[in-house]
């Protein structure tokens, strides 16, 4: 019997500010809302947990992963645990490839957050390397393409 290999689908943050969020991924990042839903019932009850669960779900995307980023805001959930830095253990960090850094670089500081030394210069897959955060804390990764170079997730 064989098994056909699993497709990663999107990856998911906990949020405590949907709006100010959603607002960086689409204005800083350059992703796009593509389904919002609010979620609540014994279904994600029982998936969660938890008990009288209002999940507010937003997807965000490209052409390509429409569904590639979930912000989850828990109407009603206990606190959670603060984020990780990029040596952290568990999940670690969201990565996005774009064409140029600087204009990411240049909108993070208009935001007023954090840039960690960076962008650095990454020997032969990528031309730059940057870890930044988003405004709630949690560490983005943005690699900058080198050209005339295949790069993991381009089709």
């Amino acid at each position: 019997m064989s098994r056909t290999a699993p497709t990663v689908g999107h990856v998911g943050l906990v949020v405590q500010d949907m709006d100010a969020m959603r607002d960086f991924y689409v204005r800083v990042v350059g992703l796009r809302q593509t389904r919002a839903a609010m979620i609540e019932g014994p279904h994600i009850d029982e998936l969660t947990g938890l008990t009288d669960v209002k999940l507010e779900a937003v997807f965000l995307g490209t052409e390509d992963r429409p569904e590639a980023l979930e912000l989850l805001k828990y109407h009603h959930h206990p606190d959670p645990s603060t984020a990780r830095g990029p040596s952290g253990r568990g999940p670690n960090h969201v990565q996005f490839v774009v064409d140029e850094l600087d204009p990411i670089v240049d909108a993070l500081r208009a935001e007023g957050l954090d840039v960690w030394g960076g962008p650095v210069d990454w020997p032969r897959l990528w031309r730059r390397v940057l870890y930044a955060k988003d405004p709630e804390g949690n560490v983005v990764e943005f690699n900058e393409r080198l050209p005339d170079v295949r790069h993991p997730g381009d089709g």
